[in-house]
């Protein structure tokens, strides 16, 4: 073995004591080391997905006209317990825009209890694109400056997190949403003020995991 081999080896230990270190020192928990490595998509990825499609249809269907939607609560329809109290706090004094337990919480924790009232898995194949888009989220990216939120009359939370009823995977780093076709707009909405990146739409940004999806949506129907 050379000596800029060697080198090589010695830096990549060096620089995983000094992450381990920082973990070490990290003012907030890094729940994020339970969650899924990035890029792995398992079954749960698709059997979530249809789930969640069902949802908000089920939702959407409930509604009036558009003109009357409350933005900050059509997608909010569950609030599940998190640490002794609701998830998502309204102070009404301050704004009608939901608002999340602080700079750092357990994601997984939360969408566990969020998928568990969504039982219809039931799904005849058709194109996904004409009922909404996949949305991929950075988590834990955000400036607070409420942009998103009030760019999308509280569709985005104060912490630019899309809707609870809109997740359904996981990942260390990114949360996957389903955007029912009513909301594409409110979305853009929000990626246009938001300044971090953090909101990218699968279809554009990665062509070959939107094919991957709809590949395996049609292999879980052989007739198509």
């Amino acid at each position: 073995m050379n000596i800029q081999a060697i080198r090589t080896i010695i830096e990549f230990y060096r620089n995983q004591k000094k992450e381990t270190e920082l973990k070490s020192y990290m003012p907030f928990p890094d729940y994020s080391r339970y969650y899924k490595s990035d890029n792995v998509f398992t079954n749960e990825f698709y059997s979530n997905l249809i789930r969640t499609i069902n949802w908000t249809e089920k939702i959407i269907k409930g509604l009036d006209t558009e003109e009357k939607i409350n933005y900050s609560r059509v997608l909010r329809s569950v609030n599940p317990d998190y640490e002794g109290v609701p998830f998502y706090r309204y102070d009404e004094a301050l704004s009608s825009y939901a608002s999340t337990p602080g700079l750092s919480f357990d994601y997984l924790k939360v969408l566990d209890k969020a998928l568990k009232p969504r039982e219809d898995s039931s799904f005849v194949y058709r194109d996904i694109n004409l009922l909404g888009q996949i949305l991929e989220f950075y988590i834990d990216v955000t400036t607070h400056d409420g942009a998103p939120a009030a760019e999308t009359d509280g569709f985005i939370d104060e912490s630019d997190i899309p809707p609870i009823d809109t997740w359904f995977y996981l990942t260390r780093t990114k949360l996957y949403c389903w955007i029912p076709k009513m909301f594409i707009r409110t979305i853009e909405n929000a990626c246009e003020v938001e300044i971090l990146d953090s909101y990218r739409w699968v279809k554009d940004e990665y062509p070959a995991l939107q094919m991957q999806v709809e590949e395996g949506l049609k292999a879980m129907h052989p007739g198509f």
